[in-house]
């Protein structure tokens, strides 16, 4: 609580002892005035927000906002319009050399995977040649050894299958047999050994097979050693 205050002093002459009070403001009132001027100007900033907002949504603020936007949007057409005429000019400049490199770029592509798949199949074609050596063992055992007992019976299966496992393992490589006896007899993959007489067969018709011979794809690895009918 405030309490009013008032300031004392004399007046005449010292000795006449006559004292007046003079009333000091109130600070209340100060205070009062203070809160007054605060609200008119929260009210005055809160009517400039409200006329701000008014403004933005006016429909002059719009169709000048709308016209912008139009322009923004006929000016990006041009640009594009602009850039696909400069590719079209340039397509029609570099078209053919374009067309030529490509040519190229497919032929040399091309060119690089036949490499590589010719490479692939002289690799396998070495690999081949050096197991075919042991299928030729495996296969003239199979001609010497003639089994008795059981158990040498026993040992000439458990051989046969080794030798079976070899040739399927060539075969998923790619590598293939040649084809020999009953066909016809063909220089490129046929090596004759003999010509003999056959009642069997035709002439010019494989009638025996000395060798197996084997291709993988088009590439003959070694040809296959023949007898062939007369």
């Amino acid at each position: 609580m405030v309490t009013s205050a008032a300031t004392a002093f004399s007046v005449g002459s010292p000795t006449s002892g006559i004292l007046l009070r003079q009333p000091v403001t109130s600070t209340c009132l100060w205070a009062e005035k203070a809160e007054e001027t605060s609200d008119d100007e929260t009210i005055e900033a809160g009517d400039d927000a409200s006329s701000a907002t008014d403004i933005l949504n006016s429909p002059a603020f719009l169709q000048r906002k709308l016209e912008v936007l139009e322009t923004d949007i006929k000016k990006a057409d041009e640009d594009i319009a602009e850039a696909k005429e400069r590719l079209s000019a340039g397509k029609e400049e570099w078209q053919d050399q374009l067309d030529k490199l490509e040519v190229e770029y497919k032929t040399i592509k091309d060119r690089m995977s036949a490499q590589t798949d010719q490479n692939d199949v002289v690799a396998t074609s070495e690999v081949a040649s050096a197991i075919l050596e042991l299928v030729d063992n495996f296969e003239r055992g199979f001609g010497i050894v003639i089994p008795e007992t059981d158990e040498e019976k026993a040992i000439d299966e458990e051989y046969r299958k080794v030798h079976s496992d070899i040739l399927a393992t060539l075969e998923k490589l790619g590598v293939k047999q040649v084809e020999t006896v009953g066909k016809e007899f063909d220089y490129e993959v046929h090596q004759a050994v003999m010509q003999r007489a056959s009642e069997e067969y035709e002439e010019n018709i494989i009638c025996e097979e000395y060798q197996k011979g084997f291709v993988i794809g088009e590439k003959l690895i070694r040809p296959a050693m023949v007898a062939v009918a007369a």
